[in-house]
Formats: C-alpha cells, structure tokens, sequence
C-alpha cells in the first residue's frame, strides 16, 4: 500500500521527468532552425570553448555518454562541416577535435539568441530560485549515483 510519502517521491519524480521533456522538445525545436540538435551544438560548444585542445575522450567523459555515441555525434558534425578531427602531432592515434569556421559561425548565430529563450523560459526566477534549484538537482545527481552503488 502506497504511503503519502510514496505518492509525493512518485509525484516528485514525475514532475521532473516532464519537465525534462518539455525542455528538450524546447531546446529540440529551437537548434533545428539553424540545422543542428541540441547535442551537437552542446558539443560545438564544448568544443569552441574548451581551454585546451580536447579530444574525442574527453568530449564523451564531460558529456556522459558512452564513446560510441559521441563517435556519432562527431561524425555527423563533421559530415555538416562544423567540427574537423586534427592528428596530434605526438600521437596520431589521439584525434583533437575543432571546430571550423562553418561551426563558429553558427554559435556566433545562435548563441544570443538562445540565452534570449532561455531568459524567456526562466523570466520567473531570481538568482536565489535558480541556485536552489541547482542545489536540489546536484542532491538527486549525487543521490542517484549513491543508488547506482546500491544496486
């Protein structure tokens, strides 16, 4: 028999999960005009703005997804003239990726209109309601990989 508390963590669960998709059909519709996924322009993103040189390893560890799916997702950015993969010059075997002129143009094209529809999305919250919330979410992150653990 399900507890009040029951139903709320449901509840609670729940609220996320369509949040989360109302997001990213959001974001989805959006980056589709200018002829890339969300995934790809976080990935051109990361890649433009990353300090150093990053290589495809490490675009899937600050990604989190598994290599074979960044693999992909670079493939179809180069075959779009965004991203190019340069040999290191020590070790040819490490592919460093960078982003074309093609690439920069777009995030120049939609950078500023995408932080205007995120203001648009979030016009509702303070500073202190957007940290609060960023509190509660990294606590579900750090409680989920506790479950991973566990189970």
């Amino acid at each position: 028999m399900a507890t009040d508390i029951d139903r709320l963590n449901n509840d609670t669960v729940i609220k996320i999960l369509r949040i989360s998709e109302a997001l990213v059909k959001t974001a989805d519709r959006f980056f589709s005009k200018y002829g890339v996924t969300t995934t790809q322009y976080d990935v051109l993103v990361i890649v433009n703005y990353s300090e150093s040189r990053i290589t495809q390893s490490e675009l899937g560890e600050r990604r989190v997804v598994s290599r074979s799916n960044i693999t992909g997702i670079v493939d179809r950015l180069e075959k779009l003239g965004l991203i190019k993969r340069e040999s290191d010059t020590g070790d040819r075997r490490i592919k460093h990726l960078v982003v074309t002129k093609k690439g920069k143009d777009i995030i120049e094209k939609v950078e500023e209109k995408y932080f205007d529809n995120l203001k648009q999305i979030l016009w509702f919250l303070d500073e202190k309601d957007k940290a609060g919330i960023l509190e509660i979410i990294g606590k579900i992150e750090k409680s989920l990989r506790r479950a991973e653990d566990i189970l």
